[in-house]
């Protein structure tokens, strides 16, 4: 198969130990021959047109079995194999012609033969006693005739052929049936490629093997699958091969790939730019075929389907059309498992995120029946799939329910538009509420979306609750703050706040607030602040109670502080507080005997200016 030349193979071995046999026979076959007259018909029976030059037969000599033997196994190894074996039936003191062929064709079974014989009849009944019948092996009795001698040279090498070539073609055939059935049966890469690369291995009789595919990462090529007929010997390769990446160029893969076509490399020795040369080596391998694959799927994908071997191969039409043809089914199944796979990777996504909502998802047929059903994840779904699928709608919702949502159903296909509408079921014996939501999806079905809205309508319900409950809470606030800083007017002029119990800075600066802006509203000239229920007093309360009398006085008002117990002008003396510019006095009653002197004074002086103006 490695070599071309088998298509016109005239290559004869002759075997016999009479010397003048082998003139007789190079006169008979030589090259150069051209025919004589009694043989000018002979190209015409052989099927060959007289216009032809003869066939030319390239013949060796061996005499004995045992140098013919040598010969036939130096040849196979040469890949340049006899078509055809002349051998004498007796060759003292070696092997006769029949232990011979029985020897040669343990070697070389496809060789066709023919004992020279003197007594064809005694040696047929051997040959018949030895290999039984076969279709391998003529008889040619002596004395020899040359037309006869041609012929049979001619005939058996011609058979020779015609079997190589259909044993090359059933081959063909053979290796792109596997190829295919391995690739239909796979339902992914990691799958059918392993498989793919061990049955060309094994076909063609390759050594190791590896699928190199386009790496989006490095923009250049991975290996992620390989085959090896000899894993033992090649684990080093393996491991410089399986996961390696090389990049646009570098690599024996890459530079097939930059060519665009088959590339053969026939000396791996002398391929310094690949680093898994020397492993390649290793493993007994030196010679490698590059073989670039067009992936068409979404996108162009490069792919390189790499073969290595022993022995270097010439490079063989027939074995190319071969990977050729595997190249395209190659392609082709790689590009669809790529597409599948991210179709598998995007249907599963989207059964996730389908899965991962909580809601019953149902597809009603435009006539109320369920066509498909993703039940809800709670641990006791009211709506399960068995209730559901492939019925109608009313058999499973209560009847105002199922008639809401067959109506909205219509609706949904007729105007493309979401409806919801929310109902309470009592599954179970307990009240739960739903939310119904109703899309079309096409012009025959439409996704109807069931949610349980309970837990929501209760924390809905409680949050009002708490809303309402705090705001009754403020307002009781507002109430107690107005009744811990009353502010009492007494007369038109004089205002009192009595402050009772304890003082914080929150409730200080509420007092502030309060006393200034009741003395504003008011226009009050006076204002007592009474402190005779506060048991206590410290300096961040007094300096608020001295920033609201000072907001007061900025106001045009007098302040009066009223209750000032002699414990608490003395922690007021201790802790610095200011005073200066304060009334005070020890009890209500005399501040407002004090403000209501103000007032009569201030009302005094009114009258005079008054009378003082007319």
């Amino acid at each position: 198969m490695g070599d071309p030349s088998w298509q016109q193979n005239r290559r004869i071995l002759l075997i016999d130990d009479d010397a003048a046999i082998h003139e007789d026979f190079r006169r008979i076959l030589r090259p150069d021959t051209r025919g004589s007259t009694s043989d000018g018909g002979a190209p015409a029976l052989f099927g060959e047109p007289p216009a032809r030059r003869p066939v030319r037969f390239e013949l060796t000599s061996a005499t004995q079995g045992e140098e013919g033997l040598e010969k036939v196994r130096d040849a196979l190894q040469r890949g340049a194999p006899y078509a055809l074996a002349f051998v004498g039936a007796r060759m003292p003191p070696g092997w006769d012609g029949i232990e011979t062929l029985s020897r040669i064709w343990k070697e070389d079974g496809a060789i066709q033969a023919v004992i020279c014989a003197a007594d064809s009849d005694d040696a047929w009944e051997e040959i018949a006693a030895r290999f039984g019948q076969t279709d391998n092996l003529l008889i040619l009795a002596k004395p020899f005739d040359p037309s006869e001698v041609r012929q049979m040279a001619f005939a058996l090498t011609e058979k020779w052929n015609q079997r190589r070539a259909l044993a090359e073609a059933n081959y063909k055939v053979s290796t792109q049936y596997t190829v295919t059935r391995i690739l239909v049966e796979s339902t992914t890469l990691s799958e059918g490629v392993p498989a793919l690369l061990g049955a060309l291995g094994e076909t063609l009789g390759f050594r190791f093997g590896a699928l190199w595919l386009g790496d989006d990462e490095s923009d250049g090529l991975r290996c992620d699958y390989t085959w090896s007929a000899a894993p033992d010997d090649s684990v080093a390769l393996e491991a410089a091969t399986r996961g390696a990446r090389f990049t646009r160029d570098a690599g024996l893969p890459s530079r097939a790939l930059a060519q665009g076509e088959p590339t053969w490399f026939s000396d791996l020795d002398a391929e310094a730019d690949d680093p898994r040369a020397q492993a390649a080596r290793g493993a007994g391998l030196r010679f490698a075929v590059e073989l670039p694959i067009a992936v068409r799927a979404d996108a162009q994908v490069a792919a390189v389907l790499e073969l290595m071997d022993a022995e270097p191969r010439a490079p063989d039409p027939g074995l190319l059309d071969v990977l050729l043809a595997i190249a395209a089914k190659a392609g082709h199944f790689i590009g669809s498992k790529r597409v599948e796979a991210a179709l598998r990777r995007s249907e599963a996504n989207n059964r996730a995120l389908l899965y991962a909502i909580p809601d019953t998802i149902l597809r009603i047929s435009s006539d109320g029946i369920c066509l498909d059903v993703k039940a809800s994840r709670e641990q006791r779904p009211s709506l399960r799939a068995e209730d559901l699928l492939h019925r109608h709608v009313a058999d499973v919702f209560p009847a105002r329910v199922a008639q809401q949502i067959t109506g909205l159903v219509a609706r949904a296909l007729a105007d493309e538009a979401t409806h919801v509408f929310e109902y309470q079921d009592q599954p179970g014996g307990s009240a739960r509420d739903y939310e119904v939501r109703i899309a079309g999806s096409d012009r025959a079905e439409a996704v109807v979306i069931v949610r349980d809205v309970t837990e929501r309508k209760r924390a809905e319900a409680e949050a009002e609750a708490r809303r309402a409950r705090e705001e009754a809470l403020r307002a009781q606030n507002e109430i107690l703050a107005a009744l811990s800083t009353p502010l009492i007017p007494i007369s038109d002029d004089i205002v009192v706040m009595p402050l009772v119990g304890a003082l914080d800075p929150q409730r200080t600066r509420r007092v502030q607030e309060t006393l200034v802006r009741g003395v504003a509203s008011r226009r009050a000239h006076v204002a007592i602040l009474d402190i005779t229920g506060v048991p206590q007093i410290d300096g961040p309360c007094a300096d608020e109670l001295l920033r609201a009398a000072t907001a007061v006085r900025l106001l045009g008002s007098e302040v009066i502080i009223t209750g000032l117990r002699p414990d608490v002008a003395r922690t007021l003396v201790e802790i610095g507080v200011d005073m200066s510019g304060i009334v005070t006095h020890n009890t209500l009653q005399n501040g407002i005997a004090s403000a209501m002197t103000s007032a009569g004074a201030r009302g005094r002086r009114r009258r005079r200016r008054a009378r003082a103006r007319r």
